[in-house]
């Protein structure tokens, strides 16, 4: 049986017609995990031929890699007693993989195979005992150079989990995105393609029950004396990675900012690092500018000014102490996850069933280690207050302490732990930064680290009965804050509703479709 495989030329993070895809499937297949659960399923082999002992018949199985034409790997599959694989070349920009596939084990029954380098990944199921030649197509000279060095990694499913695993493996690639070894398109000003509108705005729909209405008026041009230090400017971008955010927070928007007047002029104040975005870190552009990127990119944007009492509260000079001691530091992937996990149960959508979380990472720090110690493991080495252990050792030293690496995850981030290049912030993250430099929150113990997007806009800080200009209201009748740019209306739900109180945001729960938000949490 031979197979033409044609990769996609771009990964992921970066492909808008990747990601479109991306959300279709991450639907469909949500609606098969949500079943799986309901019959305590999701978790089990279809077929029995692996032993019911084994605690790991779930796990995808390392099978071997193949380096080049001379390595052949051996393997008894789920299926299969006898399984041989080889590689080689074929052509400039393509391998052709072999799998010779013998004396199947039951009649019905089929192996899944996960086939990765470091970039690229391919689910393949195999059902018939016959040789098995998978030619994988416009393979970049980048992944031939990984070829030659880490070469293809192949991992073996018991059938009935694999679709489940690849739908957790594909959304902790697009989280990964902006750590990619090499960026491909340092762009600035991308649009959102049509086809990418429109998959968002089903997703939306589909996943969170969001029926999304277009506006009349894409843009108000609200001027700079309309807007105050510390008034949030919250946005989305219909681009797959913002909505995957709000489906797993049960937010409205997917990124923040916040006003600051520095040096006489008004700007926007960040934490960013999207590829099409043209500067990264955490940054500062006047307002003026900001706009202009921000239509650049297809943002939709609000305008939330702070009640009259925090406004006179809001201390700029503390404020901008607090900024200048962080600009410029690197955006917070080292916690990008767990401002939003804060329990082992009821943060995780059915695309991402919790036992998955942690193999996903165990196979990246295999196929991009320096990745996973950016975006997983020095944060739970500050959970257990150790330094440098690599994936194993983090779940040994975890397991001799009684706690499960779900139960880790979900430990509270704190303010102040020092990354390895820094303080970690991601965007809403950052504007709590900035809020509880400039005060707004007195003494409580707050950890702004804990913040997701909706959290920050549900803070009970911002004028939900503010008089806006009539160019807002004729634009967004009903709407209790000025949306100055987007094709759709952005509707928060709870916005400014929730009193500020110690420890909070540590310990909530974020399950669709209804996202109940427990008190105290």
């Amino acid at each position: 049986i031979e197979k033409d495989i044609y990769l996609p030329d771009d990964i992921l993070y970066y492909d808008d017609l990747s990601r479109a895809h991306f959300l279709k499937t991450t639907l469909e297949q949500s609606k098969v995990n949500a079943k799986k659960m309901l019959e305590n399923k999701i978790y089990t082999c279809d077929n029995h031929s692996w032993s019911t002992d084994d605690d790991f018949s779930f796990l995808p199985v390392f099978v071997g890699t193949l380096m080049n034409s001379s390595s052949v790997v051996h393997y008894e599959g789920t299926c299969f007693k006898s399984m041989t694989f080889t590689m080689e070349a074929a052509g400039t920009d393509s391998i052709r993989v072999t799998i010779d596939a013998k004396d199947k084990k039951s009649l019905m029954c089929r192996e899944a195979l996960f086939l990765s380098t470091t970039s690229r990944h391919h689910l393949e199921y195999m059902f018939f005992s016959k040789k098995h030649v998978l030619t994988f197509k416009n393979m970049a000279a980048d992944d031939m150079i990984d070829l030659n060095l880490a070469g293809l990694r192949m991992y073996m499913f018991c059938n009935g989990v694999a679709d489940s695993f690849v739908s957790v493996f594909s959304t902790i690639k697009l989280f990964l995105g902006g750590l990619g070894v090499n960026p491909k398109w340092p762009i600035i000003g991308s649009h959102v393609p049509e086809y990418m509108e429109k998959a968002n705005v089903h997703f939306l729909n589909e996943s969170m029950g969001w029926s999304l209405e277009k506006r009349d008026v894409v843009e108000v041009d609200l001027d700079e004396s309309e807007i105050h230090d510390g008034d949030f400017l919250a946005i989305t971008r219909l681009d797959g990675l913002d909505e995957i955010i709000m489906w797993g927070t049960g937010g409205h928007i997917g990124h923040s900012t916040v006003a600051l007047t520095l040096d006489g002029e008004l700007n926007i104040v960040e934490s960013q690092d999207a590829w099409y975005w043209p500067k990264h870190k955490i940054q500062r552009n006047p307002y003026k500018q900001w706009v202009q990127y921000a239509k650049n990119c297809d943002f939709h944007v609000m305008v939330l000014p702070l009640k009259d009492e925090y406004r006179q509260k809001f201390n700029r000079t503390a404020a901008i102490e607090w900024f200048e001691s962080v600009e410029g530091m690197p955006y917070g992937y080292h916690n990008f996850l767990f401002s939003w996990i804060d329990t082992v149960e009821d943060n995780y959508p059915p695309a991402l069933p919790k036992d998955f979380i942690a193999i996903a990472f165990e196979m990246f720090g295999e196929l991009m280690p320096s990745v996973i110690e950016t975006f997983f493991l020095q944060a739970m080495n500050h959970r257990l207050d150790t330094q440098g252990l690599d994936f194993h050792q983090v779940v040994t030293e975890a397991a001799k302490r009684n706690t499960t690496m779900l139960q880790l995850m979900a430990e509270p981030e704190l303010d102040g732990w020092w990354y390895s290049d820094g303080y970690s912030y991601v965007c809403s993250c950052f504007v709590v930064g900035v809020y509880k430099a400039a005060g707004l929150f007195g003494d409580m113990e707050i950890n702004a680290v804990e913040f997701t997007p909706k959290d920050v806009y549900q803070l009970d800080i911002f004028n939900a009965t503010a008089e806006l200009p009539q160019k807002c209201k004729d634009a967004d009748p009903g709407l209790p804050y000025c949306q100055i740019l987007g094709k759709y209306r952005m509707t928060l739900p709870g916005y400014s509703t929730v009193s500020a109180y110690p420890h909070m945001n540590e310990n909530c729960a974020s399950i669709a479709p209804d996202y109940v938000r427990p008190d105290g949490c």
